[in-house]
């Protein structure tokens, strides 16, 4: 595992995703989930804001806010966003076999969630959750990420570490990294199912409430900070090679206003005369760029910035009777104010 600011840690799928769709269908969920990015607020029973970065169509933020305003948390749940986006994209965007992740930068950690309200997808909630706690309850003279100070002597982690059966990182497997444990008992103690160590016993009850008694009270640290919303763009590329006079398309969705869409293609054959292909940017039915390949070019950029709402394609259009390699990155932000 990288260090806690800068590295991530996922929850494994006890079992396989989704096999992937075909390569413009996962092109066309995954475009569409980034540009429809919304940002949602809520706040726990204290009043402390709750920050969603919602990718994904028809999510109930409430029913996350409701596991979280239910577990065992702080003023950290202020510095993190909780970024839902549609099953299938899970492990694109966390890593082969993950059903969910968490990462922690500087603005603030980041859950990338699936869309969904099932106890399964409640217990991956919890279990990035604790990894975003984690960070905030320091355990003496021990490097994060470590859990807490009643977890770690509790669960006698100092013997384990020292006959190397547990590590800091994922050396000896996902079930042995300190993190990942501390994260499935987290889980647990809130949502008793489906526990991901195989060597070692879920909490039992006297642990569970010892673990929700140290969570009522501080952290002997410093304050997190606010959270600043993290809505980063979201950038597809796809390669192949395009038969003649055939189209590749990219659809996407504009859900609000001030969208940055910036289209970079490169095509094959820059030695042939003629115009060879075109790439376009549609909007409504309407053409809102377009740029020719003609000889001697290889890379055209549509950039277009300030558009939105609106249904989208991003085209890659061959206009000869020669096949055609290619490269499309199409990158969808959300323009600063």
């Amino acid at each position: 595992m990288a260090s806690p600011t800068t590295g991530a840690s996922s929850r494994r799928s006890p079992r396989r995703l989704l096999a992937l769709l075909g390569a413009v269908v996962v092109a066309a969920l995954a475009v569409a989930a980034g540009a429809d990015a919304a940002i949602v607020t809520t706040k726990d029973n204290e009043g402390r804001t709750i920050t969603f970065d919602v990718r994904a169509a028809t999510v109930d933020t409430e029913w996350y806010a409701d596991w979280l305003r239910r577990a065992a948390h702080g003023d950290e749940i202020s510095a993190v966003t909780i970024r839902i986006v549609p099953e299938e994209q899970v492990e694109a965007l966390c890593g082969a076999g993950a059903a969910a992740c968490y990462s922690r930068r500087r603005s603030g950690g980041l859950m990338t969630m699936p869309a969904g309200s099932s106890q399964r997808i409640a217990q991956y909630l919890l279990h990035e959750y604790g990894h975003h706690l984690d960070g905030y309850w320091p355990v003496s003279s021990v490097s994060e990420l470590n859990g807490t100070q009643t977890w770690w002597d509790l669960r006698g982690m100092s013997t384990l570490l020292a006959s190397r059966t547990v590590a800091f990182d994922y050396a000896r497997g996902w079930d042995h990294s300190i993190a990942e444990i501390f994260a499935e008992d987290y889980a647990w103690i809130h949502l008793p199912i489906n526990y991901g160590i195989s060597w070692l016993q879920p909490p039992d009850a006297a642990m569970r409430g010892a673990l929700l008694q140290e969570l009522t009270g501080t952290p002997p640290s410093a304050q997190p900070p606010a959270a600043t919303p993290v809505v980063e763009p979201l950038v597809i590329t796809r390669s192949g090679t395009l038969t003649a006079r055939a189209a590749r398309t990219l659809p996407f969705g504009l859900l609000g206003p001030g969208r940055h869409v910036t289209l970079v293609a490169t095509v094959g054959s820059a030695k042939r005369a003629g115009v060879r292909a075109r790439a376009e940017i549609v909007c409504g039915g309407a053409r809102v760029a377009t740029r020719n390949f003609s000889r001697g070019v290889s890379t055209r950029t549509l950039d277009i910035p300030s558009i939105g709402p609106a249904s989208c394609q991003a085209r890659l259009v061959s206009t000869t009777g020669a096949r055609l390699a290619y490269t499309l990155r199409l990158r969808l932000a959300i323009e600063s104010t």
